[in-house]
Order: structure tokens, then C-alpha cells, then sequence
């Protein structure tokens, strides 16, 4: 066998170990908890999942005409706003149902956004005693100040560093989680969830595990009669790559995942660029998983998200990038049939000093506060109605995948 051939069979062989050592991982955490009665409390209880799957319209997807068509699930409709309600509400359950709370007065980590909102706001709707601290970078506190405000005023601690826009797991930069760390092992009473499993790597697989028991399973159910079926995901803390990229291949390995990433200096908020994503060993292991990995730019990510709003889907910036990937696969895939499905991962709700900073920019036009506005109202109103339907056993998704199971 020569060289090259070699090393193709070792990377075949280590993409093979990582998925069968993370399965294992995953799959072993049935014994700490119960599943069911997670996914119960996660949608009856918090009104978080079991968000259905829409198309993206024709007007977005040129390509639908040809037989390629793209989905997405609205995660902004969870409690909290986003995705992150997920992999927040695995590790709280984990952890209260391990009697790791008990004497944990606060709980710190590194982020500022998505994982700290939902965070802040389910600790609130659960009546935890406890509070949550976040150690992030000045620049981003500086440009979101209507999130900063709303954080505070449910009694969430803000910390500033100069990690700049993300924490990095760039051991020569990582000030945000070097910090939440420490207080983690220096305070007895507070504990930190390590989303980006530096330090903490259990927090990374219980991360993962919060897509994998929950994300991965819905879109497997509600895709089960698709054919030609593909993944769109970005990159952050690759929880949401991982966890849901394993859990769709352990059902289905024909299913191509396709992860994206920023390209340096971008502002996608929610996406990391390669540089930011540090030096990581996650890295390496979740990008294993992916059949391809596509950089997107600002333009791409913004237009895109503009586009959106055109036809009233309320994408943010993250979400224009994961479309725009997905629009990017469909280009690769002119001439076949194909299914592909991503996320809108998070609410435009705080994205409003962000938006006007960046809009002008990037697309060198002003935010249209009047569309912008709109879909606020409209995201709140479907939000609720998505929390309420769950919460009353109303939703068609729960009942099939839960109840009637």
C-alpha cells in the first residue's frame, strides 16, 4: 500500500474511532438519566423542541424547480429564542438529576449570547436558586447592549475580557474560559459549564447530547420518507454538529453532513471562523463528521438573511449563513435530486444594534427597521404559540414522537 493510500485508510479509521467513541459516550448517558422523562420536561415543561420542518420558498431557493429542495427548522421558536435551549436544558438536567446543584449558588461560563440567555431565562423558569454569570469579550458587550440590559435584568452577572467577539478554545487566548474555569475550581459553590469542553469534556458530550437526543431524532422522524437527504450545520461550539451530524448517521449513514464556518475577521454571529475556532482538538473530530466544510462570508450570510425576510422568514445573521450553505450545496448538486435540511437557529429579537452597525457595512444599505420590526412582532407571536401548543399537548410532533411512543 503506498503513502497516500496509507494515510487515507488511518483518517478512515480515525473518523471511524471518534464516531464510535462518541456514540458510546452519548449512549452511556442513559445510564445517569432517563431520556423520556428529559425530553418530557424539555418540551412540556420548558416548551423547548419538537419545532416542525418548513421549506424554504422558491423565491429563496432557485433551485426548487429542479428537484432540490431545502428545509429548515425554526429554532428560534423555543423558549429562549434559540437552538441553545437544547444543549442548556440537557446540562441542567443532567446535573439536578445528579444532585450536582444542590449547594451550586452560581453557574458561570464562557458566552454571551445564545447558551447565556437560555441559560439565564430557564434557570428563571424553573425557580433555581442560582445565578448565572458569563465571562465574554468587551467588543460584543459594547455592540449588543439591548441583550447586556436584558440579561441583567434577570439577574445575570456579566464579566468582560478581551477574548474579542467569541471565546476561543485558543489556549493562548481563551481569557473567557480560563476564567469561568477557574472560579469553577476555585468556589465551591459555583460551577461552570464548559460548552466548549476545554477543560470540562463531559460538558462537551453532554452539549452534543443535547442535540443528539432531541434535534437529531425530530428530523429523522419528520424526513423519514426523504430520500437524497443532506445536513447543513455551522460551526461554534460544534455541539450542534456533532450531536445532531452523529445522531442522523447512526440512524441513517448514507445522510451527507456539510458543516460551514466564517471566514476570518466576519461578523456571523453564532458562526466561528476557523481562526476563532482556535486550537481545539474538537476541531479536527467534529469536522471528521462532515462530507464537506463550506467557508461563508459576510455578504453571503447578510444578503441571504435579507432575502429571507423578503418572503418573512425572520433569519439572523447565522441563519443567512446556514441557508446560504445550504443555496451553496444546491449549486454543487445542479442536475440531481436532493433533500437538505438546516436550521434558522436563533430569534432576531437583541439583533438590533448589532443589525444597524453591520447592515450598512456589509450590504452598504441602511436596516430596514419597518420589516425588522414586523418580524420581531411575528417571532414573539409564533413563539408563544409554538411554547403554548407544546405546554396544552397540542403539538403534533410531540404527540407522535412521545405520547404515541
Amino acid at each position: 500500500m503506498d503513502k497516500q493510500a496509507l494515510n487515507h485508510e488511518n483518517s478512515k479509521d480515525a473518523k471511524s474511532s471518534f464516531l464510535r467513541d462518541t456514540i458510546k459516550g452519548l449512549e452511556e448517558l442513559k445510564n445517569d438519566i432517563d431520556i423520556k422523562t428529559y425530553l418530557k420536561w424539555l418540551g412540556q415543561a420548558l416548551g423547548i423542541g419538537f419545532t416542525p420542518l418548513l421549506e424554504i420558498p422558491e423565491e429563496v431557493n432557485y433551485h426548487s424547480s429542479d428537484g432540490i429542495r431545502i428545509f429548515y427548522k425554526p429554532e428560534f421558536l423555543n423558549y429562549g429564542g434559540s437552538g441553545k435551549g437544547r444543549p442548556v436544558s440537557f446540562m441542567l438536567h443532567y446535573y439536578m438529576s445528579n444532585g450536582v446543584l444542590a449547594d451550586i449558588e452560581t453557574i458561570t461560563t464562557a458566552g454571551f449570547g445564545n447558551f447565556m440567555r437560555n441559560l439565564t431565562e430557564i434557570i428563571q423558569q424553573i425557580n433555581l436558586n442560582i445565578t448565572p454569570k458569563a465571562h465574554m469579550g468587551q467588543i460584543l458587550i459594547d455592540e449588543n447592549p439591548d441583550l447586556v440590559t436584558h440579561l441583567k435584568d434577570m439577574g445575570a452577572i456579566i464579566e468582560v475580557c478581551d477574548d474579542g467577539y467569541c471565546p476561543t478554545g485558543d489556549m493562548d487566548r481563551g481569557k473567557a474560559i480560563s476564567n469561568a474555569f477557574i472560579e469553577d475550581q476555585t468556589i465551591p459553590t459555583t460551577l461552570m459549564l464548559d460548552q466548549h469542553a476545554v477543560y470540562k469534556p463531559i460538558d462537551g458530550l453532554l452539549n452534543a447530547a443535547g442535540y443528539f437526543y432531541s434535534l437529531a431524532p425530530e428530523i429523522l422522524f419528520q424526513t423519514n420518507e426523504m430520500e437524497d437527504l443532506f445536513y447543513v450545520n455551522g460551526e461554534g461550539t460544534r455541539g450542534s454538529l456533532v450531536g445532531t451530524a452523529i445522531g442522523l448517521k447512526k440512524a441513517r449513514p448514507e445522510i451527507k453532513v456539510i458543516g460551514l464556518r466564517q471566514r476570518d475577521s466576519g461578523h456571523i454571529f453564532g458562526l466561528r471562523s476557523k481562526k476563532q475556532l482556535g486550537k481545539s482538538q474538537s476541531l479536527g473530530r467534529a469536522e471528521e463528521l462532515c462530507d464537506n466544510v463550506y467557508e461563508i462570508n459576510d455578504r453571503e450570510a447578510y444578503s441571504t438573511m435579507v432575502n429571507l425576510w423578503n418572503v418573512g422568514i425572520p433569519a439572523t445573521p447565522s441563519g443567512g449563513s446556514y441557508v446560504a450553505g445550504a443555496l451553496k450545496l444546491a449549486e454543487e448538486l445542479e442536475g440531481e435530486t436532493a433533500n437538505i435540511v438546516t436550521m434558522i437557529f436563533d430569534s432576531l429579537e437583541f439583533y438590533k444594534s448589532i443589525l444597524k452597525l453591520w447592515i450598512p457595512r456589509i450590504l452598504e444599505d441602511e436596516l430596514n427597521l419597518k420589516i425588522f420590526n414586523d418580524l420581531q412582532t411575528q417571532v414573539h407571536s409564533e413563539r408563544i404559540t409554538h411554547i403554548n401548543g407544546l405546554k396544552q399537548g397540542e403539538n403534533d410532533l410531540y404527540n407522535s414522537m412521545i405520547v404515541d411512543n
